[in-house]
């Protein structure tokens, strides 16, 4: 998909206004959001039909089974053994959403999944679903069905043996292979959408419009809830060459929420990491 830069500029700007506001430091490689954005996709700068190297480049990465073995170490970046605790803390965040949101029923699927709960229909869509781990371990165990949103064909193939039950894997409606920027999902169809560490990978008009499509896509007391690494010392972003992907501050996410016309409902900080770790603070919003 090309940039559309006059959007990606006033996102950009508006981004920055709100981490100027908040007192951030300033980045030591970018004078700005949106000089860091003309910087990263210099190779599509004057072409208004080619898409960035920032994607193809991201898309190769994870395609490279060196980079990233098809199991809960691969996908987790060697750190497999946090995948208990991980779920364990989206599962107390999901618990305190639909205290939140009662209408959003307790037996629908998370991830992109649809589900029949007290007569009516919902789905849900788990963006980046990589092998499936959040989709076995925390969706599928809630929600009657899931739907799956990965563009790594290589990492999207294993999800069926990954999750390895017959009638678990039965309730897997759709898989989906193609980048956030390109999925267009249906109006009203999502009771969740549940995306973890794969936002980084989309440029902040993407990421705004990803969202507007998102929200667009939830059903009534539907809601979009996102896990994602939290740049909260230093620079109030990162930006990983490797593998195309920018990590945020929670300032800088906020100004995006804001920007795509979300509602925050709910925000938590995970707990038990290891210390090396980035933060990773959870959010629900609809």
């Amino acid at each position: 998909m090309p940039i559309n830069w006059v959007d990606l500029r006033r996102i950009s700007d508006i981004v920055q206004r709100d981490l100027d506001a908040y007192g951030l430091d300033e980045h030591e490689d970018y004078e700005s959001v949106f000089a860091m954005w003309e910087a990263e996709l210099a190779d599509v700068k004057e072409s208004s039909t080619s898409t960035a190297g920032w994607y193809t480049s991201g898309a190769k990465y994870w395609e490279d089974e060196n980079n990233c073995p098809p199991n809960d170490q691969g996908v987790l970046g060697g750190y497999g053994h946090i995948s208990p605790v991980d779920v364990e803390g989206s599962s107390r965040f999901l618990d305190r959403v639909q205290e939140l949101r009662p209408g959003m029923g307790r037996q629908l699927a998370i991830g992109v999944s649809f589900s029949e709960s007290h007569g009516f229909i919902a789905f849900k869509v788990d963006c980046g679903c990589g092998v499936g781990r959040v989709v076995k371990n925390l969706l599928l165990p809630r929600f009657d069905a899931v739907d799956c949103l990965e563009q790594c064909q290589r990492l999207l193939n294993t999800v069926p043996s990954y999750i390895g039950n017959a009638s678990d894997t039965a309730r897997i409606r759709n898989l989906y292979c193609m980048g956030m920027q390109d999925f267009q999902p249906e109006a009203g169809t999502y009771d969740l959408i549940w995306c973890q560490w794969v936002l980084g990978h989309l440029t902040d008009s993407d990421f705004v419009e990803f969202m507007k499509r998102c929200q667009a896509a939830l059903a009534p007391n539907g809601v979009i809830c996102i896990k994602e690494n939290a740049i909260n010392e230093g620079a109030p972003y990162y930006v990983d060459k490797d593998d195309s992907s920018l990590g945020r501050s929670p300032v800088y996410y906020k100004s995006l929420f804001r920007q795509a016309g979300l509602t925050l409902v709910a925000e938590a900080e995970q707990s038990d990491f290891p210390d090396e770790l980035y933060p990773v603070v959870s959010y629900a919003l609809y």
